[in-house]
């Protein structure tokens, strides 16, 4: 390992996809304990963070097709993980909210995240919430020199 401030760039990179791939594992995992794909987590997840969301929201924060995420909503439903409202905004649409059931889901999955992050940082001087913002800002910076 090499001292703070003049870290092998390889070294880093190594890291990072360690990272990657241990969330990856993690998310698979959580998901089959949920009964849910991977993707069906996420997208409760992001119905967490906003509120509801709308179908078009969630294929596009997936990556998915809005047919694609038809039919993940529709297992969400019959699930009862999701419910569907109309959209005040758009007659046709309906917006997404996490049941009580959703809800539990996505605190389970919230809570080993926070258990495991409380974790790391203690073992790092309480630095890990600045290090992280600092990385997912510099990811979105990447992003969107990319579309650029």
């Amino acid at each position: 390992m090499t001292r703070a401030g003049n870290a092998d760039p390889a070294e880093l990179i190594s890291a990072f996809e360690a990272v990657v791939r241990a969330n990856a594992v993690l998310v698979r995992q959580l998901s089959a304990g949920a009964g849910v794909h991977e993707n069906a987590l996420r997208a409760l997840v992001l119905i967490d963070d906003t509120g509801y969301s709308t179908p078009t929201e969630v294929a596009g924060y997936l990556g998915l097709t809005s047919g694609a995420v038809t039919n993940m909503v529709d297992r969400m439903v019959a699930a009862g993980l999701v419910e569907r409202a109309p959209n005040p905004n758009d007659r046709r649409g309906s917006l997404l909210r996490l049941t009580s059931e959703g809800d539990a889901v996505v605190g389970r999955y919230r809570q080993r995240y926070a258990d495991l992050l409380t974790a790391v940082d203690d073992t790092h001087d309480g630095d890990l919430a600045s290090l992280l913002s600092d990385l997912a800002t510099s990811l979105y910076e990447q992003a969107g020199d990319a579309e650029g």
